[in-house]
This record gives C-alpha cells, sequence and structure tokens, in this order.
C-alpha cells in the first residue's frame, strides 16, 4: 500500500511530464491571441484547434526533450530516445497532416462544386489539421523557451 501512494506522489514530482504539459497548454492559449491581434475577432474554437501558430505538438516535444536533457544528459539514451520521437512528431505534424489539410480543402471544394452533399449525407471536412514550417518552428522555439524558463523557477528545476 505504501508503494501505491509513493508511486502517485511521484507523479505528481514529474517536472518533465509538467513542463511539457505547460507548454503544450501555452502553444494552445496563444492561438487565439495571435488571431485576434491579426483579424481583430476571437476566434475561441482555436484553444482546440490542431493546426496554426505556434505548432502545440512540436512545442511539448521540444520541451519534454530539452527537460530530458537537462535531468538525465544530452549524452543519456533516454534523450536520443526523446530526439528521434520528437522528430517524428515535428515530421507528422508539418509532413503528414499538411497533406491531409491540402486533401480535405481539395474534396471540400469538390462536394461544393459538384453538389454531392446533396446526393449523401456529408460532413465538412476539418481542412487547417497541419503545419506550415514557419508554425513548427515558432513551436520549437516556444518549447525550448518555456523549457529554458523553467530552469529558473526553482520548484520546475531538474533535480
Amino acid at each position: 500500500m505504501a508503494a501505491e501512494v509513493a508511486s502517485v506522489n511521484n507523479f505528481w514530482d514529474n517536472k518533465i511530464l509538467f513542463v511539457a504539459v505547460i507548454a503544450d497548454l501555452v502553444a494552445q492559449g496563444i492561438k487565439p491571441l495571435i488571431h485576434y491581434g491579426e483579424d481583430r475577432e476571437w476566434k475561441w474554437p482555436l484553444l482546440f484547434s490542431y493546426g496554426g501558430f505556434p505548432s502545440s505538438h512540436s512545442a511539448a516535444v521540444t520541451a519534454l526533450t530539452a527537460m530530458v536533457g537537462f535531468t538525465e544528459g544530452f549524452a543519456s539514451p533516454l534523450f536520443a530516445i526523446c530526439v528521434i520521437f520528437s522528430g517524428v512528431v515535428v515530421f507528422d505534424a508539418s509532413g503528414v497532416r499538411q497533406e491531409v489539410g491540402k486533401h480535405a480543402r481539395t474534396l471540400n471544394a469538390m462536394f461544393e462544386e459538384f453538389k454531392w452533399g446533396d446526393s449523401f449525407d456529408y460532413k465538412h471536412f476539418t481542412e487547417l489539421v497541419g503545419h506550415t514550417l514557419f508554425e513548427v518552428v515558432g513551436g520549437i522555439a516556444l518549447g525550448l523557451f518555456i523549457a529554458l524558463l523553467s530552469l529558473r523557477i526553482p520548484f520546475l528545476r531538474p533535480r
């Protein structure tokens, strides 16, 4: 029983996870603010969107990888795993999902042009699912900034 309680307490002490989640939430929270700055219109659904600036996926995995490097060392096997994992996530966010968004735009245009939506039940495809290179780089920069900033906050510093 004591081991179970200790493992639960250790979960909440996981500074690496905490910083990565904070990076993700900050990236998502910035999206409506940036949209408002550009268009003078609040667009709250951006809080839960897949695309846009900055990439929250890139921010989270960059913060995770940086924190593992700060904690375990940049020559550790865990850091190497995180680098590879982050590369896959960033590639997926900018490459594969960007293509999915292009396909969605094409399919939506076809349904509208040929009025196929009248023939059967058609649901509009989400077009903003991937990231541009600029959005990914913005997410990487934000994730690294949050990881570095966390080193200055005493309760977030790695042991």
